[in-house]
């Protein structure tokens, strides 16, 4: 991504370009981001071609100030980070489904953030209802933000403690 690109996905977030790449500037990155791109699937309904390489991502998202799936937006927010000086690792993701079961394998993309102190954050902006900001990555226990209350769990952790549950007759 250029400079250009860069100051053209700043504007259309509403976003200054960051000082380095900081928690904070990361939060208001991610916050922005959320309130000025849609999460929207109407390019799979209207049969358009989707491509997820970085510069359909920024000609949909930046260039037509259109919104997307996660796969989408994740993937244009993680060019923009990558930009910005920030370390982004992209996470195949599963949702938790009815009755608390997890969803299929890569139903979903988040971004591990490494910030310049060498924090690890869950940024995740395709997703309809999440957290407003990262996530502490390696913090398994709740983690209180304005969009409600979020855990961070890998899915084998999850599947082994659903296993446990059923063995000793739990749900």
């Amino acid at each position: 991504m250029d400079s250009a690109q860069v100051d053209a996905y700043l504007r259309r977030i509403g976003a200054e370009y960051p000082a380095g790449p900081t928690l904070d500037a990361l939060r208001e990155l991610q916050l922005r981001h959320l309130r000025a791109v849609p999460f929207e699937n109407l390019s799979v309904h209207l049969g358009e071609k989707i491509v997820l390489d970085e510069e359909p991502l920024l000609d949909k998202v930046v260039g037509a100030r259109r919104g997307g799936f996660c796969y989408e937006l994740n993937g244009a927010f993680a060019a923009l980070l990558t930009a910005l000086g920030f370390e982004v690792t992209l996470l195949a993701a599963r949702v938790f489904g009815e009755a608390g079961r997890l969803g299929i394998p890569y139903d979903h993309l988040a971004l591990l953030v490494r910030t310049g102190d060498g924090g690890e954050w869950l940024a995740d902006v395709g997703f309809g209802a999440h957290s407003l900001f990262p996530l502490a990555f390696g913090e398994r226990g709740e983690q209180e933000d304005p969009g409600g209350t979020f855990r961070v769990v890998e899915a084998a952790e999850r599947e082994e403690a659903e296993r446990g549950e059923a063995e000793r007759g739990g749900g």
